[in-house]
């Protein structure tokens, strides 16, 4: 149950600090609503966003079996969002399980050069978002597709910890020239849960594992101008899901349009009369789309989680994801990521994966 439990831990810190903004402190709470949003549903975007975490546990907890092939229908249909780069990927990725072959593991090097050499030529081209905020959302797209691509092949190779240690400095350097403050925060999450997963000992690794934490966070509180400005951030996120409960409820909004666009943050910023981007936590595509309807989707969440844990790479792939859209909210791309993951989650070949809880600071 440590995937469950490290998704817990995370989605209700982050719900926490979310209603610290939006209720208990009133200085950012007058910052929050003076953009005319309505603060009246908090209560109601509460009570689903408790629901639907409970559904997603109840997913997990349930243990229920997910054929390869409705595994493999699911992303055929979700990869429509981005015909026909992303379905004929998938078809590929299809392909190649047919075949018994395993391509995150066998290309995880490949993943981890895409994705420390295109950003660079990116900024030379187009610019440094860093030092040019304009040119933020220009690059937004295919930042996120780098970023998770470097998810997946630090999940599924097999460097030492020291390599993967360089790595991370190397994708700190790379993605905060990106300024997207989350795509650094994914890597860091994959970094920390690869060590904790795969690890005999992981607590011998505690120093070092607190002073990532420790690194993460003031890399972030920099990107972020302050800690007002992030608890700003994280309230506003939670402001937008608790606004589309008011608009979605009973039965959606969106209808499945927000899972199959291609700029779903930017789809959520028009419905509020903006032109940038929205995040809307982890269910908010969910609600936005099906209303308590979206329900479904938690569970189906839940068991993607749980059938993750059949390896331990791949439970680090889709775990990872999973933390990352707390903020972000679940889209299209993300959800293929978890997908493959969860249809690749066989063990490596001539080993037994056992993903016990740790006894005694061991993996039993």
């Amino acid at each position: 149950m440590r995937g469950l439990k490290i998704f817990g831990l995370s989605y209700f810190s982050y719900l926490l600090i979310a209603l610290y903004a939006n209720y208990f402190n009133p200085q950012l709470r007058d910052i929050l609503y003076s953009r005319g949003f309505v603060p009246s549903y908090l209560v109601w975007g509460t009570a689903m966003a408790l629901l639907f975490f409970a559904v997603f546990a109840l997913g997990y907890l349930s243990d229920l079996p997910l054929p390869p092939m409705f595994i493999a229908a699911v992303a055929l249909v979700v990869s429509l969002y981005d015909f026909p780069a992303a379905f004929l990927v998938v078809c590929l990725l299809l392909l190649a399980y047919k075949l018994d072959l395993d391509p995150l593991r066998r290309f995880s090097s490949v993943a981890i050069a895409l994705s420390l050499a295109i950003p660079p030529i990116l900024y030379v081209l187009n610019g440094v978002p860093l030092l040019d905020p304009s040119l933020r959302y220009e690059l937004v797209g295919p930042l996120v597709l780098l970023a998770l691509l470097g998810s997946l092949g630090m999940s599924y190779s097999q460097l030492p910890l020291m390599w993967k240690t360089v790595l991370l400095g190397a994708y700190t350097v790379v993605f905060l020239l990106g300024s997207f403050r989350s795509l650094v925060a994914l890597i860091y999450i994959v970094y920390l849960l690869d060590v904790y997963f795969t690890d005999i000992n992981p607590l011998r690794h505690k120093t070092a594992i607190a002073g990532v934490l420790a690194a993460l966070f003031l890399i972030v509180l920099w990107m972020s101008g302050g800690i007002n400005v992030l608890l700003i951030r994280v309230g506003f996120t939670f402001l937008v899901f608790h606004n589309l409960v008011r608009l979605s409820l009973p039965f959606g909004l969106f209808h499945g349009m927000l899972l199959f666009s291609d700029n779903p943050r930017y789809l959520v910023g028009q419905l509020f009369g903006t032109t940038t981007h929205y995040t809307y936590f982890f269910f908010g595509q969910a609600v936005a789309d099906f209303g308590i309807l979206g329900i479904i989707e938690a569970f189906f969440l839940g068991i993607l989680l749980r059938r993750s844990e059949d390896s331990l790479d791949s439970m680090t792939l889709a775990l990872s994801v999973m933390v990352y859209a707390l903020d972000s909210g679940i889209d299209a791309m993300l959800l293929l990521f978890i997908l493959a993951a969860v249809l690749f989650s066989k063990p490596k070949a001539g080993t037994q994966e056992d993903i016990g809880e740790p006894e005694n600071g061991t993996v039993s």
